[in-house]
């Protein structure tokens, strides 16, 4: 039964990457930021679409739509973050650089116009705040997961880094803080991606699973205080988050 649901999940998949593609190519004809903002709404259109072919089913406890655009703030455990929360927000990804190599889902995550981030140079990170920068002034809001990597999801989160609050500390913009938890039937091994492990087996795996649950919950925002650095406003974000967290996780 677990192969003939893949073959049937990975065949709807193609469909849809094909007809949705075609649209959005189309609409990235389109210069500028309007172009920028349409490809941000197909995104989350064709988010939802793959969530529900691929067996995704997104609970959202909050009210995603209180947020008035700014910066949404993930826990990171692989590639099933970017999916839900694109199912979710209409947001710009800003993902490592790396991820333009993953099948499928890196050639997906381009046509959303990401700024991408590459750590490799001081120089590079501080163009990508830049464009982030210019992302919120133009109220296109952007999704980042300052961990760094992805985790098993079991042992709260990893420091923050900086860099990606640079830009909403810079225009002042809210914050929404978010916070990811998996489950699936049946119960199976971890769902998140990290580590050594490899993407196209893993996927594989996802898809042979009857459901996979996402409960995403939407934190308090948080509004970056006057000239508050960076740093600072890293920390305060990942102690809202990491207590939240723990409380979530204790009470089930």
């Amino acid at each position: 039964m677990g192969f003939v649901r893949r073959v049937c999940r990975v065949t709807a998949l193609c469909c849809w990457f094909f007809l949705t593609m075609g649209i959005v190519m189309v609409i990235n004809r389109s210069k500028g930021w309007d172009g920028v903002a349409r490809a941000v709404h197909w995104t989350r259109i064709w988010a939802r679409g793959a969530c529900r072919l691929a067996g995704v089913h997104v609970e959202v406890i909050g009210d995603p739509d209180a947020f008035p655009g700014g910066l949404i703030v993930g826990n990171h455990q692989g590639y099933l973050d970017i999916l839900s929360h694109a199912s979710i927000f209409k947001i710009r990804f800003a993902p490592k650089i790396e991820m333009k190599r993953w099948p499928v889902l890196g050639y997906m995550t381009s046509l959303n116009r990401p700024v991408w981030i590459d750590r490799t140079s001081r120089q590079k990170s501080r163009e990508a705040a830049e464009q982030m920068m210019e992302s919120l002034r133009h109220h296109v809001s952007m999704l980042v997961y300052p961990e760094g990597t992805s985790t098993d999801g079991k042992h709260g989160l990893l420091p923050f880094k900086s860099t990606p609050f640079e830009a909403a500390a810079a225009v002042g913009l809210p914050i929404q803080p978010t916070l990811l938890f998996f489950e699936s039937t049946p119960v199976s091994e971890p769902l998140a991606w990290y580590g050594d492990a490899r993407l196209l087996p893993h996927a594989w795996r996802v898809l042979g699973l009857k459901e996979v649950r996402v409960k995403a919950y939407i934190l308090p925002q948080i509004t970056p205080l006057p000239g508050e650095p960076r740093k600072e406003l890293a920390v305060r974000v990942h102690d809202l988050m990491e207590k939240e967290y723990w409380r979530i996780r204790n009470h089930g």
